[in-house]
C-alpha cells in the first residue's frame, strides 16, 4: 500500500505546478475569496424577479440571530387569513413570535420531563448518550410544533407581546435555559435510580416547570392571557377589541384550518422509500401532541402540489437546506451560482448522496409565495424569508428551480390538493427515524 509521505507530497505538488492554470487561480483566490472568484454571473444575469403567479406582498419579518424559522414561516402562512378577516392591510400587519418561542420552550422543558418521568425500564447507560437527552431545550422546530401551539395557546398580535433582546439574540438566555433543565433532568434521572415513585416525581416536576416559567418570563416577558387590541382598519374605523384571550384571538379571526396541512417529503436517502409515511422519534414539543411525519415523494409530486396551492391564493410552508449555493446578499438560489466544479475540478455529492452522509438537512423553514411557469416548465420560485426587508431581494430570494430539486426537503400541503391515492398513505403505520437523521 502506497503511503502519504513527504516524497509524496512533493511529487504532488510538482504535478499542480506543471498546469499554468493553477498559480493563476491561486493568486486570484488569494486575493479575491473563493466566494467572489467563483461566483457565477450568466446565473445572476438569467435569474429574474418576475412571476406570473404570486400572492400579495406582506410584512417582513426579521428573526435577528434566533433559530425561530419555522415560528415565522408559520405566522406567514397565517398572517393574510388574519388580516383579512380583520380587515387590515396585510403589507403592515404582524403577529407575535415571542409568544410562540416562550411556550415552546416551556413545553419542550414539559416534555422532556415528562418522557423521562414515565419511560420505563430506563436504561439510564443507553438514554444518557441519546439525542433528546444532549440537546435539552433547543429552539429549532417544524411546522407541526407551530401548529400544536397555535391549536393550544392561539396567537396575538406582535403588539401585545413584542420582540425583546433576549428573542431576537437567543445564544446567552437560551444556553442559560437549557443547562437549568439539563440539571433538572439529572435529578429526576437520579430520583428514577432511588425508585422514586412517579407521583414524587410529578410533584418535582411541577416546581420545575415554574422554575421554568420564571426565569423565560425575566427574559422574554410576562405571557399576555387577556388584552385589548386596538387598530385602525383598511376604511379607516378605529377598532378596540377588550378581555380578550389569545385562544379568542384565534377563534375569532383565524379561519384557515391548520389540521388540513400535511407533509409531504423529498429525502431520497439509502433509509427512506418513496410512499412511505415516517415519523421523527423524540420530535414532540408538546408532550400529547403530534410528533413530525410525513409522507416520502419524488420531488415532482412536491413542485406539481406546491403550485396547486399556490394557483388557489395560499402560500406554501417550505423546509429546505440553505447552507449551498446560496447569495444573501444577491437573493438567489441556485445550484450552479458558484462554479466549483470548473474552478476545483471536483464533482459533488447529488442529493441523495448528500443525504445519506449527513452533509445536508432539514435546515431553514421559509415561505413560497409566487413561481414563474413557462410552457408548463417551472423556472423559478418566489421565496419569502425572516431575516428583514434589508436582505436578499427586499426581504425575499429568488429560487431557481433547480435547487428546489437538490435542496428542498419539504412542503406543507392542503390535504384537498392530495389524491385519495396519496391520502391513504397518511393511514399507514409509520416508520420511525432517529433524530440526527438529516431532517
Amino acid at each position: 500500500m502506497e503511503k502519504l509521505d513527504y516524497p509524496k507530497i512533493q511529487t504532488l505538488n510538482q504535478k499542480y505546478k506543471k498546469n499554468p492554470q493553477n498559480k493563476i487561480i491561486e493568486n486570484a483566490i488569494k486575493n479575491v475569496g473563493i466566494h467572489d472568484f467563483c461566483l457565477n454571473n450568466d446565473v445572476i444575469n438569467h435569474t429574474n424577479n418576475l412571476f406570473n403567479i404570486e400572492l400579495a406582498k406582506s410584512k417582513i419579518y426579521d428573526q435577528g440571530n434566533s433559530e425561530r424559522c419555522w415560528i415565522y414561516a408559520g405566522i406567514n402562512l397565517i398572517k393574510s387569513n388574519i388580516a383579512h378577516n380583520l380587515h387590515v392591510e396585510e403589507n403592515e400587519y404582524a403577529l407575535s413570535a415571542n409568544y410562540i418561542s416562550f411556550l415552546d420552550k416551556l413545553e419542550k422543558s414539559n416534555a422532556l420531563y415528562q418522557y423521562v418521568i414515565e419511560k420505563e425500564n430506563f436504561d439510564y447507560e443507553a438514554e444518557i448518550k441519546k439525542d433528546y437527552l444532549k440537546l435539552g431545550i433547543y429552539e429549532g422546530g417544524y411546522f407541526e410544533y407551530f401548529r400544536s401551539l397555535v391549536n393550544k395557546y392561539g396567537i396575538v398580535p406582535e403588539c401585545v407581546m413584542p420582540e425583546v433582546k433576549n428573542s431576537k439574540k437567543p445564544f446567552e438566555f437560551l444556553r442559560i435555559f437549557s443547562e437549568k433543565v439539563k440539571k433538572d433532568v439529572f435529578q429526576i434521572l437520579t430520583w428514577k435510580k432511588e425508585k422514586k415513585k412517579v407521583e414524587e416525581m410529578n410533584v418535582l416536576k411541577e416546581k420545575m416547570l415554574e422554575e421554568n416559567y420564571e426565569l423565560l418570563a425575566k427574559c422574554l416577558g410576562e405571557l399576555p392571557f387577556s388584552f385589548d387590541y386596538e387598530y385602525t382598519d383598511q376604511d379607516g374605523n378605529y377598532k378596540k377589541l377588550t378581555n380578550l384571550t389569545p385562544i379568542q384571538f384565534k377563534e375569532k379571526f383565524l379561519t384557515m384550518d391548520l389540521d388540513q396541512f400535511v407533509g409531504i417529503a423529498n429525502v431520497p436517502s439509502y433509509n427512506k422509500k418513496y410512499n412511505q409515511l415516517y415519523r421523527k422519534k423524540y420530535s414532540k414539543n408538546i408532550y400529547e401532541k403530534e410528533a413530525v411525519e410525513f409522507i416520502n415523494m419524488p420531488i415532482t409530486t412536491l413542485k406539481d402540489l406546491a403550485v396547486k396551492q399556490l394557483k388557489d391564493g395560499t402560500p406554501v410552508y417550505v423546509g429546505c437546506n440553505m447552507t449551498k449555493m446560496v447569495d444573501n446578499q444577491l437573493g438567489i438560489m441556485d445550484t450552479n451560482l458558484y462554479n466549483y466544479h470548473d474552478v476545483f475540478g471536483i464533482n459533488f455529492l447529488t442529493k441523495e448522496e448528500a443525504l445519506s452522509m449527513y452533509d445536508i438537512s432539514y435546515q431553514h423553514c421559509m415561505l413560497i409565495t409566487g413561481v414563474h411557469i413557462e410552457d408548463d416548465h417551472i423556472i423559478r420560485w418566489k421565496i419569502e424569508d425572516s431575516y428583514g426587508d434589508q436582505t436578499h431581494k427586499n426581504g425575499y430570494f429568488i429560487m431557481n428551480d433547480n435547487f428546489f430539486d437538490e435542496f428542498v426537503l419539504e412542503v406543507m400541503i392542503d390535504k384537498k390538493y392530495l389524491t385519495e391515492e396519496e391520502l391513504a398513505l397518511f393511514k399507514q403505520k409509520p416508520i420511525l427515524f432517529d433524530m440526527d437523521d438529516p431532517f
